[in-house]
């Protein structure tokens, strides 16, 4: 048995760890447990690479990932290898397979032991069941197993009851560590060999699912119940670091989520939110080597060569992290030959008596951190100074390390020190020489980012050219140019780093380029940014961007970077009123700002998950948590780019006429709109409980002016609502945009955030005091000002629906009878099928007389559909009984819920649920099919394999669902429509691979009139759900005359150029790519437009959504290009008109010079 220890124990190569407790206590067995571990984890190595993977249980084959380990012995260093494997064999049992690569001699031996549980550590004895290496034997403390390496090979079977997940005491690795025993070589003791990382070969027993699935959540937790007992300091969360990022832990290279988990950690120690000086003591050499091991293998994860989230996480980790390394004692030995050369009162030991000397050096002593190198600095500034104790020192410390006397007061470490650092010095300044030497040896353990101090280190990773070009950078980095010269450095330090798998040329070639970025980043923030030319402000975007890309940057913001290097390239002289080129730079703009978001949105979301989990579990202040996320972007280096971006959104639409608004809807009353002011999300606002929100908001005033600053484009507009003021940009075209011209509601968009917070400003100061909203749809300006008179509102008009309108129930088109399963477009009838299905087979009808009026080919895809009563066909199947019953119970539910938004929540979810299980009933496929050979629709016919369930049918399913879903049933119940009235077909249609897809609205909803001659279209990339689902990002919007009934290219004038950053793409080579769109009877009512109210839905796996790279993109460099495109389309939306016999709403996509029209209804006018 051996005695529990509550520090780290390490043995040097020549120490046996199997010595009994030379003072003889009794100590438990987990005490033992604790103790063997202690011993496989002693860690005493200097420098050596670790590539260590484990491949999962259930993998089909073994991969082995290689771990190397060394020693040091009297005659030197030598390096060798072992490779840990875990796989299933035809018998499934674990194959746990440790294998040498056979440079090290002599015999060996596998020390090891088996683990229980996911987050217990305690080493157990391996049960009988367990199939050992030949000659295997106990070590004789009933816990760990000696087992010989036979070839360097030692092979460990376990039966699956052992490690499977409903084993009560499952085995959730083996662990061990090499061993020469004693008496071979000359070597009287056991010589234990250990991996870099200073813990035991480990090989966890996971399926391939567990293995693959994130964890960071599990690692959270983890590290918050070890934090809430107590007893943390950041040695031990450096160990707990190593152990999550060491081959088969908890934090994988590629899995982003734990990544995330170690950062927050990390950044929670560092910045003092968690303790630092809890817990027991360690020596300063213990320090050094894990704060190395931890810094050397967190920047190998952040040279990644795949740029991934994940090592971008680890980059910023990096960023908080001391560099490590050093002589080991230097630290503590250091102060104590300082004491004694200097005569210092040491001990015992007679010498001048400092009280500050005294109890910094307990702390140097047990419990060396990175503020010891500010502790130093500020003490030299003591001693170079007059003896201000509280301004020289206390001073100092506060304004260049942030530490406070409260701060020092806590430091209470080492032996009998209960006061912690509270000084006073003595003013000794003859002790000056010997502390610059000392604040080096602090320096070379603790600096990371610092520029100066990184360059030393980094040098050695450089060409003497690099290094002379970085020693004049540093000589000059206040000079003007120094941002410009740091891109192009970093860029040639990039070579150093980037995919690099020597951890020592990663850390030093990294934290230098951090401390590069850092330095560029604050040069940056120095700048009077608004006192910039819009040109010069534009090239500093462009150098942001640029410094971004070498490494912080994701694949979105790279993009970005690259495109608007080549808007600077397009630039003319007077770019900056040339309104053409303003259109470019302000798509670009959005687009460089979408991704600055998306970033850095999903870096805060990333962080901020973990940082309350292990905040609050190591009693972090609230104010800082709450704030973590927030905080981590701010000191991110793309930050800066933020100011710049508004500056330069400012001056575009300044030189081009632009103010900050858009108008999506002028409302009825022609760009004035009068309500009591609400501040609310619009989704928040649905359904009934939503509509008494409004109402009780409106009181006197009638109606509501709502300033929502999200909107997802889906949203309907309460009754009441005057006017939707919003800081999220709107399509056009999109449904929230239809609906809010239908009901008469003003609906304008902010794209400055500084005007948007003094319209919140301005708001609030009113009081809740009625408003009056005038829009300048021309000018792109809104004002607000104190409510109008009632006769001045009389003269334009009045709202459409007001609080006290009572919406009369409407009646829907009924279904007939039929009992077949699909029927092709010739059966797409009124009754039959729905708007969409019957406007197709009208476009298909008249697509040969728009081809031959316009010149232009145009195609509708085949299709087929389900028609109404097919989904209560097999809803009555006998098979689908269980289902139907849980459907009856939700609609219950949903008659009971009333103006209970959580429960109408709940049921609708329950109905959807119900419906997405019904079963397929026989016959239904081979109709389809047979319906599709019909229709010349192959893609449907390829899709329809009667052995197996079609790709389909799930889709169909969720579209029928879809009748539940929240938005459909907050319509139906504020449009009056029963539930049982409202019927559901499905159109099966093969999938276009679109590369653009368009709205057209063949009379613009904007113009002063409906009679005005001018149509409007949006065109996006790829598929046309990024449009008509308002996804981030502008379209290209542009209108053409039709005042000759025709149109003619001189008529395209383009109003906005796109810059959404996702486009929906059909993947290509799947014949079975096919859409399920939803056809109810209640969509395309007079007076109202229901589109999107029901959702539609690919096939698993039919579209891939792509960042769109606007850098080389037709529609932004291309003008012939796209305006023959616009022209083809105009074209086409003059010629429905005529055909159709009124205003169309067009909806289709562009493959190459083909146009394939999707749908066409009557426009809403």
């Amino acid at each position: 048995m051996y005695a529990a220890m509550a520090s780290p124990v390490t043995f040097s190569a020549r120490s046996s760890p199997s010595r009994p407790d030379i003072q003889g206590r009794k100590v438990s067995v987990r005490g033992a447990r604790r103790a063997s571990r202690a011993v496989a984890a002693a860690s005493y190595p200097r420098r050596v690479r670790v590539r260590a993977t484990v491949a999962a249980v259930d993998s089909p084959a073994i991969s082995e990932g290689v771990a190397p380990f060394d020693t040091n012995r009297s005659c030197g260093e030598f390096e060798a290898s072992i490779s840990v494997t875990a796989a299933t064999d035809d018998s499934r049992d674990a194959v746990i397979r440790f294998a040498t690569d056979g440079t090290v001699h002599g015999a060996l031996v596998l020390h090891w032991a088996v683990l229980r549980g996911e987050e217990n550590s305690d080493w157990h004895l391996a049960p009988q069941a367990v199939a050992l290496p030949q000659n295997s034997r106990p070590f004789g403390d009933n816990i760990a197993t000696r087992s010989p390496l036979h070839g360097g090979v030692a092979e460990i079977r376990m039966p699956p009851s052992l490690w499977n997940e409903n084993s009560p005491e499952r085995i959730s690795a083996v662990v061990g560590i090499l061993v020469r025993e004693g008496g071979q070589d000359g070597h009287s003791e056991d010589e234990w060999l250990h991996p870099v990382d200073g813990g035991p070969l480990r090989a966890p027993i996971v399926s391939a699912a567990e293995a693959a699935a994130p964890k960071g959540s599990k690692l959270a937790d983890k590290l918050a119940k070890i934090e809430r007992e107590g007893g943390m300091n950041n040695f031990r969360r450096y160990c707990l670091a190593l152990e999550a990022i060491a081959p088969g832990g908890e934090a994988q290279p590629s899995d982003s989520s734990a990544a995330a988990v170690l950062y927050a950690h990390i950044k929670l120690a560092e910045s003092r939110a968690l303790p630092l000086y809890e817990g027991h003591n360690y020596q300063g050499k213990d320090m050094v080597h894990q704060a190395e091991n931890l810094s050397t293998q967190t920047a190998l994860r952040a040279a990644s060569a795949d740029r991934s989230e994940s090592s971008r996480l680890y980059r910023r980790m990096l960023a908080q992290l001391p560099r490590g390394g050093g002589g080991g004692d230097d630290i503590r030995m250091g102060i104590l030959n300082i004491f004694r050369e200097n005569g210092i009162k040491e001990g015992h030991r007679p010498g001048i008596e400092c009280s500050f000397l005294a109890q910094w050096h307990q702390k140097l002593h047990s419990c060396t951190t990175p503020d010891d190198v500010g502790i130093c600095e500020s003490y030299l500034n003591f001693l170079r100074g007059g003896g201000d104790w509280d301004g020289d020192f206390y001073g100092h410390l506060h304004y260049h390390a942030g530490l406070t006397r409260e701060d020092l007061a806590q430091m209470k470490v080492g032996w009998k020190n209960e006061s912690g650092i509270v000084g006073p010095a003595c003013h000794l300044p003859f002790l000056i020489p010997a502390f610059e030497w000392f604040l080096g040896v602090l320096k070379t353990t603790h600096s990371g980012a610092q520029m100066d101090d990184a360059l030393g280190h980094a040098r050695w990773t450089m060409d003497d050219s690099l290094q002379w070009e970085m020693d004049d950078l540093l000589q000059n980095r206040d000079a003007y140019w120094v941002p410009g010269k740091i891109v192009e450095l970093r860029r040639r330090l990039q070579h150093s780093w980037l995919g690099t798998e020597d951890r020592y040329l990663a850390r030093d070639a990294l934290m230098f380029d951090v401390a590069l970025e850092e330095h560029f980043r604050r040069r940056v923030e120095g700048t009077d940014v608004d006192a910039l030319s819009p040109g010069d402000a534009a090239e500093l975007l462009k150098l942001c961007l640029q410094n971004g890309a070498v490494a912080s940057s994701g694949p979105a913001l790279c993009q970005a970077s690259d495109l608007w290097a080549r808007v600077i390239e397009s630039a003319g002289e007077d770019c900056w009123n040339d309104v053409e080129w303003l259109k470019l730079a302000l798509a670009a703009l959005d687009s460089v700002k979408l991704s600055l978001e998306k970033e850095m949105d999903a870096f805060a979301a990333a962080v901020q998950a973990p940082a309350e989990v292990l905040g609050k579990a190591g009693r972090a202040a609230d104010s800082y948590i709450l704030n973590f996320g927030e905080e981590c972007v701010r000191g991110h280096p793309m930050f800066v780019c933020s100011r710049l971006l508004q500056r330069l959104e400012r001056a575009a639409r300044e030189g081009s006429g632009k103010g900050p608004w858009t108008a999506v809807s002028v409302g009825v009353m022609n760009g004035i709109a009068q309500g009591a002011p609400l501040i609310a999300e619009l989704a928040s606002l649905q359904g009934a409980s939503g509509a008494s929100v409004v109402a009780e908001a409106a009181g006197a005033a009638g109606g509501v002016v709502l300033l929502s600053e999200g909107l997802d484009g889906l949203e309907d507009v309460p009754p009441g609502v005057t006017a939707v003021i919003s800081r999220s940009d709107v399509d056009l075209l999109s449904h929230l945009a239809l609906r809010a011209r239908q009901s008469g509601a003003l609906l304008a968009c902010c794209s400055d955030e500084d005007v948007w917070k003094s319209v919140l400003d301005s708001v609030k100061a009113q009081g809740g005091s009625t408003v009056c909203v005038t829009l300048d749809a021309s000018r792109g300006h809104v004002s607000f000002d104190a409510a109008a008179d009632t006769e001045t509102l009389a003269s334009v008009g009045k709202p459409a629906t007001s609080i006290n309108t009572k919406v009369p129930a409407r009646s829907i088109q009924a279904v007939s009878a039929t009992e077949a399963w699909a029927i092709g477009p010739s059966g797409f009838v009124p009754g039959i099928v729905g708007g969409k299905s019957s406007s197709l087979a009208l476009l298909s009808k008249i697509a040969t007389e728009v081809a031959a009026s316009t010149g232009v080919n145009v195609q509708v895809p085949p299709c087929v559909a389900l028609p109404f009563g097919a989904f209560e066909r097999v809803l009555a199947a006998e098979d689908n009984l269980t289902t139907r019953k849980a459907l009856e119970v939700a609609v219950k539910k949903l008659e009971a819920a009333g103006n209970d938004r959580d429960a109408t929540r709940l049921a609708l979810a329950e109905a959807r649920a119900a419906v997405e299980q019904l079963r397929l009933p026989g016959g239904l496929i081979a109709e389809v099919r047979e319906t599709a050979v019909a229709a010349s629709a192959h893609g449907i016919v390829a899709a329809c394999d009667a052995s197996n369930e079609p790709l389909w049918w799930p889709e169909v399913r969720r579209v029928w669902a879809s009748k539940w879903n929240e938005r459909a049933h907050t319509s139906r119940v504020r449009m009056g429509i029963p539930e049982a009235d409202l019927r559901m077909a499905v159109l099966l249609m093969e999938l276009v691979p679109a590369q653009y897809s368009f709205v057209l609205h063949s009379r613009n909803p904007l113009a002063a009139s409906s009679s005005d001659c001018e149509m409007l279209g949006e065109v996006v990339v790829g598929l046309g759900e990024t449009l008509v689902g308002n996804h981030p990002g502008a379209s290209l919007r542009f209108t053409a005359s039709t005042a000759t009934g025709t149109s003619a290219e001189a008529d395209i004038s383009v109003h906005s150029l796109p810059s959404k950053l996702e486009a929906m793409m059909v993947v290509q080579g799947d014949e079975q790519s096919l859409i399920c769109r939803s056809d109810s009877n209640g969509e395309d009512l007079e007076d109202f437009a229901g589109a999107g109210l029901y959702d539609s839905f690919t096939t698993k796996g039919a579209v891939a959504t792509l960042a769109v790279d606007y850098s080389n993109e037709p529609l932004l460099w291309d003008p012939a290009f796209r305006s023959a495109m616009c022209h083809r389309l105009a074209q086409v939306a003059v010629a429905l008109e005529r055909a159709m016999g009124g205003p169309q709403d067009i909806e289709g996509s562009i493959v190459g010079d083909t146009i394939h029209l999707l749908q066409a209804r009557p426009q809403q006018l």
